[in-house]
This record gives structure tokens, sequence and C-alpha cells, in this order.
């Protein structure tokens, strides 16, 4: 049997993914998102800056407002949806802000001298953000080029799961084969840094994924799962084995 989940990405491309439904029970978290795009002013020039933001669905409000250790001093509508303000304590000096839409809300953290109400409110115009049930999308404009959107969730047991279009993407991929599965071809990626453990680049035809193992908790909970192998780039594979298709559809 089959179990298919599928996730608008922020530039209104379509995230499919098979598996068996063995792997049904892990893939039970919300899908996120991060993205990254260039502002332009005047006639259309760019400019040197990189914007970048993250997606959550709007259940994830209050959530997002503890983890930042904040305090909310302000909230208001703008665009058809509700600009959300809080002064935060992790980072120190820093505001987490949200625009928030009926599904999902975009997010991120502002810091001196573009701190101010004026700097989060253009920060969210810049893009025109359409919010949908499948995603929150950032309709075309010429008030910017749209650099990345990721896709991203986490699988019990497994890790965290990572995907974008691969015509977007900026990963290398490395010059000898990866093993073939049956939605694409995989690599393990060392950890340069000594810290994390190895990740695993599986690439598809349509879309670059990459799995950070670690023993995430099932939803709604804190604590690892403390299973046999659980977090292994072992078990990460297991799991990719099991997906049939992986497919970034425009």
């Amino acid at each position: 049997m089959t179990v298919t989940t599928s996730v608008r990405a922020a530039g209104g491309d379509m995230l499919h993914i098979d598996l068996d439904d063995s792997s049904a029970e892990l893939l039970d978290h919300p899908w996120f998102g991060h993205v990254r795009f260039i502002p332009k002013y005047g006639r259309g020039s760019t400019t040197g800056e990189m914007w970048g933001l993250d997606l959550a669905p709007a259940t994830s409000l209050d959530a997002g407002i503890t983890s930042a250790g904040g305090r909310e001093v302000a909230r208001f509508s703008v665009n058809g949806g509700e600009v959300v303000i809080a002064d935060a304590t992790d980072p120190p000096d820093s505001r987490w802000a949200a625009w928030v839409g009926p599904w999902h809300m975009v997010h991120g953290y502002f810091y001196p001298p573009a701190w101010e109400t004026s700097d989060i409110v253009e920060t969210f115009s810049r893009v025109r953000w359409v919010d949908t049930p499948e995603g929150m999308t950032a309709e075309p404009s010429k008030r910017y080029d749209l650099m990345t959107a990721m896709c991203v969730t986490s699988i019990t047991g497994v890790g965290l799961l990572q995907v974008e279009s691969k015509k977007q993407s900026s990963a290398r991929v490395p010059k000898w084969q990866g093993a073939v599965l049956r939605a694409g071809e995989v690599w393990r990626i060392p950890d340069q840094s000594g810290v994390a453990s190895t990740s695993l680049l599986h690439i598809t035809p349509t879309a670059v994924a990459i799995l950070y193992p670690n023993d995430a908790p099932q939803r709604n909970t804190v604590t690892e799962t403390g299973r046999p192998g659980a977090g292994t780039p072992e078990r990460a594979l297991e799991f990719l084995s099991t997906i049939q298709r992986l497919e970034w559809t425009s």
C-alpha cells in the first residue's frame, strides 16, 4: 500500500512524496519551510541584500513566541493577515515577528537598528504572501527575486528532512555514483564540523532532499523515541528506501 503526502512550496510548486505504508506513521509532523529572496528597489535593480524568513503552520504562533523567550508587544492587520511582534530574549536584543494567515505564517528575527515596526512591515510587505490550505506562497513580483524555497519536516525517530527544487538547489552533487533507490540516488555526506552525524543527500529527477539524522520525537512531544537505531544514518537510509516517489512539480 502507498501513502502520499503533499505540500505547496513558497514558489507555488507542489512537493509530492509517495512512500510505503510501513513509514506512514513516521511522517506525522507538519511541514515547515524556509525562503530567501533578494529585494529590488527603484527601477527593479537588485542589491547585495539577501532576506530569509521561515514558514510554519499558523497554530505554531504561540510556540514561536515561547521559543524566542518573547513578550508580545504589538498585533495589527496587514495585507489580509495579522502581524504579531514580540520582544525576544533568545537571542538577546532581538525581536521575533510573524505575518499570520488563515492556515500558515511567515516569521523571523529582527535586530537593531532594523527592528522597528516599519522595518518589520516592510519585510513582510515586500513579498505578496498568499496563504493556501496546502502551504504559504509568495506571489511573483518585480519587487523581489525568490532565490530559495525549501520544505522541511521532521521524521519521527529518523531525522530532519529538507527538500527543494532540483532547479533551484545549490547542493553539490558528488562526482561518483550514489546508491540507487526507487526514487533516485543517495549519497552519505560526512559532517565537516565534527559535531553532527553524517547526512544523506537524496536526488531525484526533480528534487533534492537532505536528511539530517536525529531521534526526532513524535508529534506534540519533546522526548526522543529511544527506538533501536533511531537517529542513525542507517535508519535514515532505511527510511529513504521506502520512498517510491519524491517529485517537485510546477
